[in-house]
This record gives structure tokens, sequence and C-alpha cells, in this order.
């Protein structure tokens, strides 16, 4: 399991360049990535971005990449006759204007259109390659920290899940005496009407197994436990991201608590259903955080 949180950065010389790879990841709902690589390689801002996404199915990534040449080499194209197209203009237009100024170098190289880098096919191939390796190794850093993090988590959650297992157990052996209090309270009832009426025991029965009905709450007390079952055993898996599934199981037991306190009359299964609505509200602020 893993969390979303992470950090990871290398610095290495492959050939004849030296790769600066950072990546911060932080909590996000879904994957959102923020590359910064210099202009010049932009175009390999995809690739990246593929790389990633095989790796992170959630959270918000920072990625800062930074590449330098080792050795000299000439990637600066310089187109001639634009240049003295420019210098030719700027030439008649101070002869114009009569000024006694000749067009400077410095006033040339404004227009970017004179100087340009040009990377190759060929050489760009070179460059991903490297790059490509720094990246994953980068990666690699991240999702160890996020291992480390999602561990520590794990097990503050399946404490949680334990306690709620035994919320669980508790409120479905409390539930057995809702009978017998809604049979006192039924009888209750009919002395407050101070009648001298004879009721029967059948007709009781019937109006406690009525009444019962509409308060069972075993069906949600089985999916409790059956919701509690598959949070372990999606904790326990192999599986990359399961942040998403955790979160939908822990509302489904939220939902199950609340019903169960709507349901019950009996103040210590309301009570029971409390402290589990507030374990589960303590899963869902930890799984905000799982990838």
């Amino acid at each position: 399991m893993r969390s979303m949180t992470g950090y990871g950065r290398i610095e290495k010389n492959i050939g004849n360049y030296s790769y600066t790879v950072e990546i911060k990841s932080l909590n996000g709902k879904h994957l959102n990535i923020k590359t910064n690589l210099p202009w010049i390689y932009s175009s390999l801002e995809l690739k990246v971005n593929d790389l990633l996404k095989k790796n992170f199915k959630r959270g918000s990534l920072s990625v800062y990449i930074d590449i330098r040449l080792l050795q000299p080499k000439s990637i600066i194209k310089i187109d001639k006759p634009l240049a003295k197209s420019y210098y030719d203009a700027l030439n008649e237009l101070a002869q114009y204007l009569h000024l006694s100024d000749s067009p400077s170098l410095d006033l040339l190289v404004k227009f970017k259109e004179i100087m340009r880098y040009s990377i190759d096919e060929e050489e760009l191939l070179v460059i991903w390659e490297g790059l490509e390796e720094a990246v994953n190794i980068a990666i690699d850093k991240v999702i160890s920290v996020q291992e480390s993090e999602g561990e520590k988590i794990k097990g503050v959650i399946l404490e949680y899940v334990e306690e709620i297992e035994k919320l669980t157990t508790l409120i479905e052996e409390k539930s057995g005496e809702m009978k017998e209090y809604y049979k006192n309270k039924l009888k209750e009832s009919l002395k407050d009407l101070d009648l001298n009426i004879e009721y029967n025991k059948e007709r009781l029965e019937y109006e406690i197994a009525l009444i019962l009905e509409r308060g069972d709450i075993t069906e949600e007390i089985d999916r409790l436990k059956m919701h509690t079952k598959k949070f372990k055993e999606v904790v326990n898996s192999e599986k990359e991201s399961i942040g998403q599934n955790l979160d939908f199981l822990a509302q489904e037991m939220h939902r199950e608590f609340n019903t169960i306190a709507s349901k019950s009359k009996l103040k210590e299964i309301t009570a029971f259903s409390l402290d589990g609505r507030l374990y589960v509200n303590k899963i869902k602020e930890q799984v905000q955080n799982i990838h």
C-alpha cells in the first residue's frame, strides 16, 4: 500500500549530458502532473508524462527537470542570410532617419530568428534515453517513500477497522434485547392509557413483530461485516492503486452505522453506532492520502 506523498531526486551524468530530476507528490483525488523542463526539450514532456502515468494513478505531481551539456557542443544555428537581411534593413533605416550609428550586434541578436537552438532527431533520441533512465530512478525513489508511508497508514487503519469489528459484535449482541425492550415499551404504553383493556398475548406479539420488522438491523450488521472483511482484503492486496476503493467502502460503513442509529431505540446500540461513525471518519481521513 502506498501513500500519495513522496519525494525523489536524482542527479546523474549519462553520456555527454548531466540530468537532474526532482519529483514531488502530494495528495490529489485525481492525477495532476506539472512538468517543468527547459523549453528546448519541451518535445520530450509527453514522454515524461507517459512514464509518470504508468506509475501513478492519483496525486498531484510536480516535476522539475534540468539537462546540461558536459562537453561543449554546437547546438546553436545561425541564419546568416537572415542576419544580413536584418542588418541591411536596419542600416537603410538608419540612413533614412539620418542616424550616425550603424546596427550593432547587440541589436541584431534580439531577433530570435537569427540565432536559434537546434537539436536533430538523432541527438534528441540520445537525450531521451538518458532522461528516461533518470526519470525512472526518481520515480522509484518516490514510490519507495510512498510505500514506507503507506505501511504506517496501513497499521493505523487496520487498528480502526478492528475497533469497528468489535463495535459491530457489540451491536449484534445487544440487538437480541430489542424484542424484550419493545415488549415492555408496548405494555407501558397500554398501561398509560389507563383503560381497563384486556389485551391478549397473541395481539401483543403481533404488534411487537411489526415494530421489530421496522427496526430490524440484521441486514445492516451483515453488511458491516462484509464491508470490514472486504476492506481488510483490499488493504492487504498487492494492487497499486486502492485509495478510491477504500474510500467507497468507508462511505458504505458510515451509511450502515447511520441506518442502525436511526432504526434502533436502544441507547447502547445508538452509542455503539456513533462510536463506529467516529472510527469510520478517522479511516476516511487516512484514506485521503492513499494512492
